[in-house]
């Protein structure tokens, strides 16, 4: 998993990449969310799949910032900013209240894995990874499948999609993690992951997974 300090500087800064044994140059990632917000909102109304990006990059940008800002405010400072100064600001603002033993070690712990989320959820936005389905019951809040809603921009349902509750997406570069849609929890070392295969009845054959891991785009 991304340290902090690396997952802040890939949202908020032009950094370097390594992939496939290469060094690319990338922007920062809340600007390519917010230039997708800006271009995709000035296609035309014939591009359905401009709007639905727009929508996606939206929805996400303003999941981050009220939650970066959220934190922000719990903590004294205001919610005031552009967001990447609010996510540059915030760790030094988590690690404060540790500190001072305003947040526990387990809240502190989420609160730092954050940042690696949101990264994740930006890259996957634009490089949607492969995604394995397990369709027995999440064992944690007992739901087999999970409700995928899309609205437009008046919040009239476009679309309801059934898919599976936990998944395991795959993606070259990324650790094996299985996760629930439905509430959240995740497995993310072999022995999770065997835990999870014991508590849904079935088999999960992590070595395969890792190998597709190798191949996955």
């Amino acid at each position: 998993m991304l340290t902090t300090d690396r997952a802040v500087e890939r949202l908020t800064e032009n950094h370097t990449v390594l992939l496939n044994g290469a060094e690319y140059e990338c922007t920062a990632l809340l600007t390519q969310l917010r230039e997708a917000i800006a271009s995709s909102a000035g296609v035309g109304g014939g591009s359905e799949g401009g709007g639905l990006m727009n929508l996606a990059a939206l929805t996400l940008w303003d999941n981050i910032d009220g939650v970066a800002r959220g934190w922000q405010q719990t903590f004294w400072a205001g919610h005031r900013g552009e967001l990447a100064q609010v996510i540059r600001r915030l760790p030094r603002l988590i690690q404060a209240a540790h500190v001072l033993n305003e947040i526990d070690d387990a809240l502190r712990g989420r609160l730092d894995a954050l940042f690696a989320t949101w990264v994740t959820q930006i890259e996957d936005l634009f490089d949607p990874p492969r995604v394995q389905e397990l369709t027995a019951p999440c064992p944690t809040c007992g739901e087999r499948y999970h409700q995928k809603v899309t609205t437009d921009e008046r919040g009239a349902v476009i679309e309801t999609v059934r898919m599976a509750a936990v998944i395991i997406p795959l993606k070259r570069g990324r650790a094996l993690v299985a996760e629930c849609r439905s509430c959240g929890m995740q497995w993310g070392t072999e022995r999770d992951l065997s835990a999870l295969a014991a508590g849904m009845g079935i088999e999960v054959d992590v070595a395969a997974l890792q190998k597709l891991l190798t191949i996955s785009s």
